[in-house]
């Protein structure tokens, strides 16, 4: 999470070092896989499969999940922070790419073991 450091008198909140890296990783990923064929995916009213699945490898996707789930344990920031830098490379992919959340949340909220 980012850090709430005191600066004269305000509050910092800028990102850690953690948080910068993961937005570096999403931008990166957003601009060598997303933003080459997004126009391509329009064009021919296509899934993405193959970039969910590469998003899904380097650890772009459920960053919500608990770590006790297989996930990353990430917070609401980050997830922020992916989201953004991957729907700079193309707003559709992206949602689909963070939008399972929309799944997954109602379960782990209301799940029993």
């Amino acid at each position: 999470m980012a850090t709430a450091g005191a600066i004269g008198t305000g509050v910092c909140f800028a990102p850690t070092d953690e948080q910068k890296a993961l937005r570096e990783l999403a931008h990166e990923f957003a601009e060598k896989e997303i933003r080459p064929r997004a126009a391509e995916y329009d064009e021919h009213q296509t899934h993405p499969s193959d970039v969910i699945a590469k998003a899904h490898e380097v650890g772009l996707m459920n960053p919500h999940l608990p770590e006790e789930l297989g996930g990353p344990g990430l917070g609401g920031f980050e997830g922020a922070l992916i989201g953004e830098e991957l729907c700079w490379g193309c707003s559709g992919i992206g949602t689909s790419i963070i939008a399972n959340i929309l799944g997954a949340l109602p379960v782990l909220l209301a799940c029993t073991e």
